[in-house]
């Protein structure tokens, strides 16, 4: 979007948006001319939802990442995830761009011009408007994820919650596949958080990322969760214990949604 030109002829007048030309010009642009405005660097403002102070450094890296992405023509951009919450300790910055545009190619283009203009690491989720507002309602993932974040524009996230089973089922596919493998211990991590979000969803808990944290530092105890956290190398035996836990999870879950 930067470089954006148009001309337009000046007039005198109360209509909203209107540009104002400084009075040391007064003499040189006058009401009739044909002057041309050119936006050299785009504005741009932050908007928070139930997100902890951040520092400086990071709202000033937010604001340079939104505006880079006007140019692709994108509705709205939010930043979600752990590099809201923790101060070093996160992998990437998570993305997610309300856009009509979607699909592999699409994202790449995207990820490829963000590592280049800012040298970091991106998740990218893209998405369409309508199928975010549907999400909200039935996936605890999305929910969860958009209990915090940061955008370009005001966003009111919908709070009614629509049981469907079938959504519901096809999330508990990954966590009962690793009840059959060894995998890192990073997707055990992972897959136990959804399981506790998932099931407070159906129960109508906090889905607030650093509460879920807690209760899953609780399952696993503060060693293992930093281990898994860190996705450091387990022992079968270690593996076994946590599977015996996503058992017990997706046994929990399967008895709510009967």
């Amino acid at each position: 979007m930067q470089g954006l030109m148009f001309r337009k002829k000046v007039s005198v007048g109360t209509k909203f948006n209107q540009i104002y030309i400084p009075k040391e010009l007064n003499q040189s642009i006058q009401p009739g001319d044909l002057v041309e405005v050119r936006l050299i660097e785009k504005s741009t403002n932050l908007y928070f939802h139930d997100v902890k102070q951040i520092s400086e450094f990071k709202k000033e890296l937010i604001k340079r990442i939104f505006s880079f992405l006007f140019e692709f023509k994108i509705e709205q951009m939010f930043i979600v995830g752990s590099f809201l919450s923790e101060k070093t300790d996160y992998n990437d910055i998570d993305l997610v761009l309300i856009t009509d545009e979607s699909g592999e190619v699409f994202e790449k283009k995207i990820y490829s011009a963000l590592t280049e203009e800012f040298g970091l690491k991106f998740h990218l989720l893209t998405i369409g408007k309508d199928n975010l507002e549907k999400l909200l309602k039935i996936c605890p993932l999305t929910r969860s994820m958009f209990n915090n974040f940061i955008s370009n524009k005001e966003f009111l996230a919908t709070y009614e919650k629509i049981i469907d089973k079938n959504h519901l089922q096809m999330l508990l596919m990954m966590p009962e596949d690793l009840l059959e493998i060894e995998l890192n211990s990073r997707v055990y991590f992972d897959n136990l958080r959804r399981l506790i979000t998932i099931k407070n969803f159906l129960l109508n808990k906090n889905l607030n990322r650093e509460k879920i944290s807690e209760e899953l530092k609780d399952i696993l105890g503060e060693k293992l969760y930093c281990f898994t956290k860190k996705d450091e190398k387990l022992s079968s035996e270690t593996i076994s214990t946590i599977q015996k836990q996503l058992s017990k999870k997706i046994k929990e879950i399967k008895q709510l949604i009967k």
